[in-house]
C-alpha cells in the first residue's frame, strides 16, 4: 500500500492536536503520581499501602521520564534548526519507550548522525510499530541515512486505518494520536521521499524514504526474531 496522499493543515490546529497528544499521554503517569503522593500523606494508611504508593510513584516516575525523553525528540527542537542527532540517542528514547510497551526493539541501525526530521521520523514510526502489536511482538529498525525500514511482527498485527491515513496525509478527522504519523510523512515528502506500507501475515513493513533516488531501495536485515 502506498501512503502518497498530501494535504496541509493550518499551524494553530496542528499545534491543538499536538498538545492534545502530548496531555494525553502524560496524564495517566501524572496522575498515577498523585494517587500515590495521596496515599503517603494519609495518616490513615498502614505501611503495606504506604510501600505500594512508592512502587506506584517510582514506576509512573520512570514512565513519565520516559515519555518526556521520547517527545523531546521526536516532536521538540532539540539540537536546534537543520541540526543533525545522533542515531543512539534515538535508540535509547525509544528502548526506554518500549520498555513500558509489549513489544520489543531490534536495533539495526549502525551508529552514526542523521538530519534530525530523519530521526524523528524513526522515532514515530518505532512507536507505531510497537502500537500494532497490543499482545507483544518485534519491532525491527534497520537502514541507513535517507531510508529506513521499520517492520514488526507479533501475534495479531494491527494497521488502524487512522494510521495509515494519517501517514498519507490525510487531514480528514485527524486525531491527536496520530498527528505525529501525519507530521511524519510530511517531512519524508517534503524530502522528496514518503512512507510505504506493506502488511502480510502477521507482519506488517513501514518504508521511510527521504528522497526519490532511495524510494526504491529496500534495507537488508528486515527479519524479526
Amino acid at each position: 500500500m502506498s501512503l502518497a496522499k498530501t494535504e496541509e493543515i493550518d499551524a494553530v490546529t496542528l499545534c491543538a492536536l499536538m498538545s492534545s497528544r502530548l496531555c494525553h499521554d502524560l496524564v495517566n503517569p501524572v496522575g498515577a503520581l498523585s494517587s500515590g503522593l495521596e496515599v503517603l500523606g494519609d495518616p490513615s494508611m498502614d505501611q503495606s499501602m504506604k510501600d505500594a504508593a512508592l512502587d506506584l510513584i517510582k514506576s509512573s516516575a520512570e514512565k513519565s521520564v520516559a515519555l518526556l525523553k521520547y517527545a523531546r525528540l521526536a516532536y521538540g527542537a532539540s539540537g536546534g534548526l537543520g541540526a543533525e542527532l545522533p542515531y543512539e540517542e534515538a535508540r535509547n528514547v525509544l528502548q526506554a519507550l518500549l520498555g513500558w510497551t509489549k513489544a520489543n526493539l531490534d536495533w539495526r541501525i549502525a551508529p552514526g548522525y542523521a538530519p534530525k526530521d530523519e530521526v524523528k521520523a524513526i522515532l514515530v514510526l518505532g512507536a507505531a510499530a510497537a502500537d500494532c502489536v497490543p499482545r507483544g511482538g518485534a519491532v525491527v529498525i534497520a537502514g541507513e541515512r535517507g531510508a529506513y525500514d521499520i517492520k514488526v511482527a507479533g501475534q495479531r498485527v494491527i494497521v488502524q486505518d487512522d494510521m495509515k491515513r494519517a501517514f498519507a496525509g490525510d487531514i480528514a478527522d485527524l486525531k491527536p494520536k496520530f498527528t505525529p504519523h501525519y507530521l511524519s510523512g510530511l517531512a519524508a515528502r517534503a524530502a522528496g521521499g514518503g512512507i510505504d506500507l506493506v502488511q502480510e501475515d502477521g507482519s506488517a513493513s513501514f518504508k521511510l524514504r527521504f528522497s526519490a533516488e532511495l524510494s526504491q531501495s529496500a534495507p537488508s536485515a528486515l527479519t524479526a526474531g
